[in-house]
């Protein structure tokens, strides 16, 4: 949705036409990415990986999705890999609300994941403004984007949201300078134990999601989004998550984008401020600054950084990124620098 195009949960919608489609013939096209990249983290050992739960904050990757279309209908069926040696083949337990869960010897606690498996898989009738999809995709929510071609960075900001890939079914509608939809699916917050994907059942707990877009105002966009997980627990009953950002074309240089994020029962508030610039046709230069207020015992962090990215050609570029964060929690401060090689068909 950004310059870079980088949301993550309208990522899903937006995302996509980031890439420069391969058309087969009227009714099939692909396209897709390889990245790879060099990082040096220096700092806490545990905030040395990827974020994998949260997005595709994965440093090698190849990407590849079949889009079709006939008549009212299209579809998407998506395959994502990883490299197992990025951290990505093993995710923290964590319980409902996304709190790690312990061993006896108070140890985090890890489980394997696939490497390699289906992102989306879904089915889309669209009548005039209304777009109804059923099966498996990625939720609205977040401005950066899943796919990291679409974001201005290598990694990910501290903006904390909940928007996990999950099955279920959506509703779509595009109005003049608007667009809004609501979302029902198997998890709105909790994924399963397989590659990118929900709970896997509808019997004890149920994810809602809605957002309103708004592009009335001539370079601005506004994003409001909310996300309801009806969790199995009376303790807890529920976790509300909420998501706000906007972002304004100052110039056809200079954007400007802010992101309000909030968890309930994890983050009191989380954020993102950047600022993009487009040095020339080929390099462009973004600045970042982000921070988490944790809840109930999780770490208060703060994040700032320079990035920039060389396109060399239509399907090639090379992204540089700088970053440090701090935490209150007692960890070590993390420094990181990093380059990343990006060919996209």
């Amino acid at each position: 949705m950004k310059s870079c195009l980088k949301y993550a949960g309208l990522g899903a919608v937006l995302a996509t036409a980031s890439q420069a489609e391969v058309k087969i013939n009227e009714n099939f096209s692909f396209d897709g990415y390889a990245i790879g990249a060099g990082v040096v983290t220096e700092g806490t050992a545990s905030k040395n990986g990827p974020e994998f739960g949260k997005s595709g904050s994965v440093y090698d990757s190849v990407y590849i999705a079949l889009n079709g279309k006939y008549n009212d209908f299209s579809g998407k069926v998506s395959l994502f890999a990883v490299n197992p040696f990025d951290g990505a083949q093993s995710a923290q337990r964590v319980d409902a609300l996304g709190a790690p869960i312990l061993d006896t010897n108070g140890d985090a606690i890890f489980d394997p994941i696939d490497n390699v498996g289906v992102l989306d898989a879904y089915v889309t009738y669209k009548v005039g403004d209304l777009a109804i999809t059923g099966g498996k995709y990625l939720g609205w929510l977040g401005f950066e984007s899943f796919h990291s071609p679409n974001n201005a960075f290598i990694s990910y900001g501290l903006s904390n949201y909940a928007s996990p890939w999950a099955t279920g079914a959506k509703v779509d509608y595009s109005g003049e300078g608007f667009s809004t939809g609501i979302s029902v699916r198997d998890s709105q917050i909790v994924g399963g134990e397989g590659f990118f994907e929900g709970d896997g059942e509808f019997a004890n707990d149920i994810g809602y999601e809605a957002y309103f877009l708004y592009t009335g105002v001539e370079k601005l966009t506004l994003f409001f989004g909310a996300g309801f997980e009806d969790v199995d627990d009376e303790d807890i009953g529920g976790i509300l998550t909420t998501n706000v950002w906007a972002s304004y074309a100052v110039s056809e240089k200079v954007s400007v984008a802010a992101e309000y994020a909030n968890v309930e029962d994890n983050s009191k508030n989380s954020w993102l401020l950047q600022t993009s610039y487009a040095v020339s046709e080929a390099v462009s230069v973004a600045g970042r600054l982000t921070g988490f207020d944790g809840d109930k015992g999780v770490a208060d962090g703060f994040g700032y950084g320079l990035a920039s990215t060389y396109t060399i050609s239509p399907n090639f570029s090379v992204k540089g990124e700088v970053t440090t964060t701090d935490f209150n929690s007692g960890e070590s401060d993390v420094f990181s620098y990093a380059i990343q090689g990006l060919f996209r068909f």
